[in-house]
């Protein structure tokens, strides 16, 4: 099997801050896992379906918040998860503006980079 770190197309770092995400029609909040310039993974008991388009505001440590939108891609229910590993969901950015990859490419390179075995 293929180490599943060489199958991310970017880097990801660790970032907890709260976060309320809205769809068409609901609201959902929950608490950031990780980021990087493609996306973000969100834990939450109840994440939006697959393919939801979603609109959240994102706060980096020392800077103004940003709101972005992005495309729920994976989910990972509560049954899937083990020790230490959130339910939650994996949204993929959609058009970042330059401020905010500017943003999220500089705290992405000043922090290490995470990786949860198992987790693709």
């Amino acid at each position: 099997m293929s180490d599943p770190i060489h199958l991310r197309r970017f880097q990801r770092v660790h970032l907890e801050v709260e976060v309320t995400m809205y769809s068409d029609h609901n609201f959902y909040s929950g608490i950031t896992d990780n980021v990087s310039t493609g996306g973000i993974f969100v834990a939450t008991h109840h994440p939006p379906p697959v393919g939801s388009q979603i609109d959240l505001v994102l706060h980096l440590p020392g800077s103004v918040g940003f709101r972005l939108q992005g495309e729920v891609r994976w989910i990972r229910s509560f049954e899937q998860c083990g020790d230490g590993i959130a339910p939650g969901c994996g949204i993929a950015w959609h058009q970042l503006t330059l401020d905010a990859w500017r943003a999220i490419s500089a705290f992405v390179s000043e922090r290490e980079t995470v990786f949860h075995e198992g987790c693709a």
